[in-house]
């Protein structure tokens, strides 16, 4: 995966999930957590996470093959829905 941040540049990171949650890893770097409010399919190799403006806005990632793109594209909306599962269960 390659992650493309609003300032230009590009970096390659891996993308795990653990307990139904997405994380960025940046090798002997950093680790980020990508939970997304919506996600959106640019073209073939890329995808948009977009998170909200607390949790690191729009997270977009470019991948090298259309099949890497289509198993995280899958695993963030199952994530996706799975959140509005559990939102709209829960009672006051």
């Amino acid at each position: 995966m390659v992650e493309a941040p609003s300032e230009g540049y590009f970096k390659r990171s891996c993308i795990r999930f653990e307990r139904g949650i997405c994380f960025v890893v940046i090798p002997e770097k950093s680790i980020f957590e990508v939970i997304p409010k919506r996600v959106e399919r640019i073209d073939t190799v890329t995808l948009v996470a977009a998170t909200g403006f607390w949790h690191y806005g729009n997270v977009k990632m470019i991948f090298d093959y259309k099949s890497d793109a289509d198993l995280i594209e899958q695993k963030l909306r199952t994530q996706l829905s799975e959140k509005k599962t559990d939102n709209s269960t829960s009672t006051v």
